[in-house]
C-alpha cells in the first residue's frame, strides 16, 4: 500500500509541477488555473474517500474499535438531537426584519442554525472539559 500511495504521489507531484509551469508562461491562466482547482477539487473528494474506506476497513476488523465508534456516533447525534429539540427555539430572530432587508428565512431555517450554534457549544465545551481533565490525569 505505501509503494502504491509513493507513486501515486510522485504522479501527482508531476502532474502539479507540469501545471505550474503552464501557469507560469501562459498569458491567459484562467484555463489552467480552472483546470488545478478541478484538480484540486477532485483530489480532495478521491482522498476523503479513500480515508473512509480505509477507516471502516479498519474498524471492521476490531469490534472494540467498532463498539466506541459507534458509542461516540450515537454520543454525537444525541447532542444534535438535545439542541434541536430542547435548546432551539427558531423564534430568536425577527423574521419580518430578515424579510424586510431581503432574507428570505422561515423558522425551521432558523431552529436548524440555532440547533448548529448549540451543538458546537456543546461540543466546544466538552474537549475543553476532555482536555482538562486529561491534563490533571497526567499529573
Amino acid at each position: 500500500m505505501y509503494k502504491i500511495a509513493k507513486i501515486l504521489a510522485i504522479i501527482l507531484s508531476v502532474i502539479g509541477l507540469v501545471l505550474w509551469v503552464l501557469i507560469v508562461q501562459s498569458d491567459d491562466n484562467e484555463g489552467v488555473i480552472s483546470l488545478m482547482i478541478s484538480l484540486g477539487l477532485w483530489l480532495t473528494v478521491i482522498i476523503a474517500g479513500i480515508t473512509l474506506v480505509l477507516s471502516l476497513m479498519g474498524l471492521a476488523s476490531d469490534g472494540d474499535k467498532l463498539k466506541k465508534a459507534l458509542i461516540s456516533v450515537a454520543a454525537f447525534a444525541l447532542i444534535i438531537v438535545i439542541s434541536y429539540v430542547v435548546f432551539a427555539t427558531g423564534k430568536d430572530v425577527n423574521l419580518q426584519q430578515m424579510a424586510d432587508r431581503g432574507i428570505e428565512v422561515t423558522e425551521g431555517t432558523v431552529k436548524t442554525v440555532g440547533a448548529g450554534l448549540w451543538s458546537f457549544y456543546i461540543l466546544a465545551i466538552v474537549a475543553v472539559v476532555a482536555m482538562v481533565v486529561g491534563g490533571f490525569k497526567k499529573q
